[in-house]
């Protein structure tokens, strides 16, 4: 009983991050929609709630030392091919990041790595709480889908970063060197989002090779909504921003990749927790 009011505690307090996470994100909306003014700090405010929002969601659902280990990985790997990016323009595109992020290392904002673990939790909740328990279901569904959601999970991450790479650009963020040749987004390369992918499958290979588990034995419980909502209101904000800008083209194509992000990985959880359902009743009979 005990353990029980302990999760209920922990799950309130993930709620009340989400929430804060919410309010301030409605009131900057606000301000970009009716033109009133919003505090710079505020902006780091909302980044600061997400951040801890984020911590306090892996934290429930994977446990300190493990959280500290998707911590430790995708910050670091973040940071290290956001130096290689602004350096050699590979994997990304070459861009140089301006003072906006505040103090920089090696030519990377601080705050950059603590965006990449952000990002790769919010879409791995979401995409490996579809297998759930190790005992509910079977070893041979979880090795069949253990790289398709992967791949999943890195283009929802690469999603997002349709939206907000516009976005931060046309802010000035970050600047795109103009000599680079090809394709573009409203200037940004679209190699920047190949990269994205790429970075982020990598990153979750090494997350699980690190835990030495496999597919969804690392998920203790399916608690998605949170971080579904999270996912979602990063939408919003990419859209209300963009439309601002006049980036629609921007707001089409991460709606096409975000909402559906989400519609798939909706659709494999229903889908499976089904079958799971219809297996037990097997077993039953």
């Amino acid at each position: 009983m005990a353990m029980i009011e302990k999760m209920s505690n922990a799950r309130i307090v993930v709620h009340a991050f989400l929430a804060l996470y919410a309010v301030i994100l409605a009131y900057i909306i606000g301000g970009l929609l009716f033109r009133y003014n919003v505090p710079v700090d505020l902006f780091f405010g909302l980044s600061f709630a997400l951040l801890l929002f984020a911590l306090v969601q892996a934290i429930y659902e994977i446990g300190i030392a493990r959280t500290l280990v998707f911590f430790a990985i995708t910050s670091t790997v973040g940071f290290a091919v956001e130096v290689l990016g602004t350096s050699t323009g590979i994997p990304f595109g070459k861009y140089t990041y301006t003072n906006f992020l505040g103090p920089k290392v090696l030519g990377v904002p601080e705050v950059v790595p603590l965006i990449w673990f952000v990002i790769v939790y919010i879409c791995f909740s979401q995409s490996f709480g579809i297998i759930g328990y190790p005992e509910s279901s079977s070893k041979s569904i979880r090795s069949r889908l253990f790289i398709p959601i992967i791949a999943l999970t890195a283009f929802g991450i690469m999603a997002w970063d349709v939206i907000v790479d516009p976005m931060f650009t046309s802010y000035g963020y970050w600047i795109w060197n103009k000599s680079d040749q090809g394709p573009k987004l409203y200037s940004v390369p679209l190699t920047n989002f190949a990269g994205w992918f790429l970075v982020s499958f990598a990153m979750l290979l090494f997350i699980f090779g690190a835990f030495r588990l496999k597919g969804g034995e690392i998920v203790k419980r399916e608690n998605a909504v949170d971080c579904r909502i999270a996912y979602a209101l990063l939408f919003l904000d990419g859209a209300v921003a963009n439309a601002t800008l006049g980036n629609y083209l921007a707001i089409a194509l991460g709606a096409l990749s975000m909402l559906g992000f989400l519609l798939v990985s909706r659709f494999l959880s229903l889908k499976l927790k089904s079958k799971r359902v219809e297996s037990s009743s097997e077993q039953v009979a």
